[in-house]
Formats: structure tokens, sequence, C-alpha cells
């Protein structure tokens, strides 16, 4: 069953996608949307049309539309960011009951294939439907069982 909070984010999900359908981007094997809102380290023609660097990409988040719902998937690597390396879903003050997740990487730069690597990781526990991630500000955050996140490939460009 859809409530109006879910009905709400997704309207606002959809609202970003279709307002850049360029900037959309398409999950490698599941097919879900999201809309980057940093560069990947792995994506060599975008960081040399923005004049970065690989390890310019210390966080990289992204708007990820989900099973008619949707949320914001926060990532960073351990070195600059809040902690190890784990994945988390945090609540936020938001009145449409948005919940954030979290990915920490223990690499030098976040890549696109890591990021959609944690998207299947929080999928698979559940998200969006599962309880665990049902959370209301004022909550603790919500840590996924495995502290890891699922090994990022080689981070260089080349490994692609």
């Amino acid at each position: 069953m859809v409530d109006a909070f879910q009905a709400e984010r997704w309207r606002d999900f959809r609202r970003r996608a279709d307002s850049a359908p360029a900037g959309v981007y398409r999950h490698h094997t599941h097919g879900w949307e999201y809309v980057p809102v940093h560069p990947f380290g792995d994506e060599p023609e975008v960081l040399a049309r923005l004049n970065l660097r690989p390890e310019d990409c210390q966080t990289a988040d992204a708007w990820w539309g989900i099973d008619g719902d949707a949320t914001l998937l926060e990532s960073g690597v351990a070195a600059a960011g809040p902690g190890p390396a784990r994945l988390f879903a945090k609540p936020t003050p938001h009145p449409e009951g948005w919940v954030y997740l979290v990915a920490v990487f223990d690499a030098p730069f976040v890549t696109r294939a890591a990021f959609e690597a944690a998207m299947v990781r929080f999928a698979e526990a559940g998200f969006p439907a599962a309880p665990q991630f049902r959370l209301r500000w004022g909550d603790r955050p919500v840590q996924l069982p495995d502290a890891e996140p699922a090994a990022a490939p080689d981070p260089s460009p080349l490994g692609r």
C-alpha cells in the first residue's frame, strides 16, 4: 500500500528525473533510475569535462527512485567521512518522512560501481518497504548487518 508520504517522495523524484532526463542514470543490472548530484571517480569523460581527478570524488550522492518510493543515497570514503566503511539508514526531519541512506566506502574515491553495489545491498535488505527503514525523526540510524559494503572493483578509470 502506498501512503501519502511515499507518493509525495515518488513525485519529488519524478520531478527531478523528468526535469533533466539526460542526467538520469540507470543501475547496470537492476535498471533503477537515479540522479547523481556529484560525479563518480570512475567516469573519465565526466571528470575531464569538469576538470576533476578521480581523487576529487570523495563524496557522491544521488536521488534514487525504487519501487514507487525515493531516497537520497549519500556516499563517501571513510578517510574523508563519517567513520568506517558501512551502510546505514537515517531519519530526516522532512515532513514527507524521507529516510536517507548512507554508504561509506574503504576506497580512495567513490566509484559508480561501488555506489551501485551499495544500492543492491540496500534493496536486498528490504529498502524501501522493510520495517527497519520506516524511521521517524528522532529514531536512531539503522546500520545494515554487514559493516563492509560490497567490495568495490578496481577504482582506476582503466579498470572498467
